[in-house]
């Protein structure tokens, strides 16, 4: 590790910050509390047992020793559980607040549906534009609530993946078809490279289809003007290799190791005021990872960025 990630690594400030709590709680500074006390500790006891022959002051010393250790361990025990606790509580208020969401979501989603189909003929222009705004703010914040729900069941270990077989090819085929609309509007042009054939496997077809969703909206997303998607699918003896490739506004260096924590949007996603959550490759590494695959990604800011995963073929068997 070099001097400046290990410098940004030991940020206690930013640490207790993250985890919302005072600095002296943070678990790094209790850490180095605890061995600059031990290193303290064992030299005094050093320096007295030098002046000392009696074995009751060594006893005594080793019990002081002892009792430090203990004093400040439980400091961090504490202060651990402390983070814990605010997390769950965390984790259940996202996951009860997004369900108490959908029922009005859901309702609204009906209600547009019955307007449209049952008195599209009567609107004119203006009023099916303020329809369509509405569906669209409506669809941006279902994917919110399902994104936080995600979030909240994979923080809990309660992220259920169905068992079903499944063709990638036809997963990201549909995928494409929805995000047509979206490309064309951005002058991108989303290329699609297949072999005839591919093997099934066992998966989640609705999660996988999130997975593909996240890779190919956020290569349209992130090209500026006018550029292109490839995505490309390949098989070898042992997996199923997907690979996302767009020549958008790419990932800084010095911001590519965050790139799948939770909430991480770059600086330059911020700039050209990219719509995104920061949530999405988050979730997509969580399902691939629990599907027994993995994912990767390069990128190099100004030119563009790869994202591949790889999901295995045998578990077909299993």
């Amino acid at each position: 590790m070099k001097l400046k990630d290990f410098v940004i690594e030991f940020n206690i400030k930013k640490e207790a910050k993250d985890l919302g709590v005072s600095v002296w709680q943070a678990p790094s500074f209790l850490f180095m509390l605890m061995g600059i006390f031990i290193v303290i500790v064992m030299a005094v006891v050093y320096y007295i047992s030098r002046f000392y022959n009696s074995p009751e002051v060594l006893v005594f010393s080793e019990s002081a020793v002892v009792i430090v250790i203990f004093s400040i361990g439980n400091i961090i025990i504490k202060s651990v559980e402390q983070i814990a606790r605010a997390n769950k509580i965390k984790s259940e208020f996202v996951t009860i607040a997004s369900h108490q969401l959908k029922t009005p979501l859901s309702q609204m989603n009906w209600e547009l549906e019955l307007l449209i189909s049952k008195h599209r003929n009567g609107l004119n222009a203006k009023q099916l534009s303020l329809i369509n705004n509405i569906e669209q703010s409506h669809e941006t914040m279902a994917r919110l609530v399902n994104d936080l729900l995600d979030v909240a069941r994979i923080d809990q270990g309660k992220l259920i993946l169905n068992k079903e077989k499944i063709n990638i090819i036809n997963i990201i085929a549909e995928i494409i078809k929805n995000n047509n609309i979206l490309a064309k509007a951005s002058n991108v042009e989303i290329n699609f490279i297949k072999p005839d054939e591919i093997p099934e496997i066992i998966g989640d077809k609705k999660r996988m289809g999130v997975v593909i969703d996240n890779l190919i909206s956020n290569a349209v997303k992130y090209i500026e003007k006018k550029g292109f998607v490839e995505i490309k699918v390949e098989a070898d003896n042992k997996n199923i290799n997907v690979y996302v490739k767009d020549n958008g506004v790419g990932i800084p260096d010095n911001q590519q190791d965050k790139v799948f924590q939770k909430f991480f949007r770059s600086n330059n996603a911020v700039r050209y005021q990219t719509e995104g959550t920061g949530l999405g490759l988050y979730i997509s590494k969580n399902i691939v990872e629990q599907s027994g695959g993995k994912i990767w990604f390069k990128s190099i800011e100004g030119i563009g960025s790869d994202f591949w995963f790889s999901l295995p073929i045998n578990n077909l068997t299993k």
